[in-house]
């Protein structure tokens, strides 16, 4: 879907709107700036944010798109520990291959939806939920231990 980032009515703000990963009602999500999420940090006001009014929120492309589904702190914090985990097995693989990073990334999503059975097309450590993100880790875990 197209979307013109000009186009701030909430008919179409609802039309590309996140469903919130801590499984909040769907329409509770909201297009929201900077100061709202982050009202500490001035530099971060010129910002959009997705936020839930539960307070779980994700950035936001400059077309509006959502990057990814908005989470709270625990959920943020799993992510983060996803892609600790996952980042650098997709990094090795392009540094000892001499792919691009874009193809080894690629093909890390691809094995990392092989492992959690998911189609690839919806393995984003940006959507999801605590529970699936602490499995990521689990599998980039096993595959180091099994390599040693």
């Amino acid at each position: 879907m197209l979307v013109d980032p000009g186009d701030f009515t909430p008919a179409a703000l609802a039309a590309i709107a996140p469903t919130c990963v801590e499984g909040c009602a769907p329409g509770s999500v909201e297009l929201v700036g900077g100061q709202v999420v982050y009202p500490h940090r001035a530099d971060l006001f010129d910002r959009w944010y997705w936020r839930c009014g539960c307070g779980a929120y994700c950035g936001v492309h400059p077309t509006l798109k959502p990057l990814g589904r908005p989470a709270g702190p625990e959920t943020r914090r799993a992510r983060e520990a996803a892609h600790a985990a996952f980042d650098p097995m997709w990094r090795k693989r392009a540094e000892i291959s001499g792919v691009k990073a874009h193809v080894a990334r690629g093909r890390g999503y691809k094995w990392l939806a092989e492992q959690l059975g998911f189609d690839r097309k919806d393995c984003h450590i940006a959507e999801m939920d605590a529970a699936t993100a602490r499995r990521v880790v689990h599998a980039c875990q096993r595959v180091k231990i099994a390599s040693c």
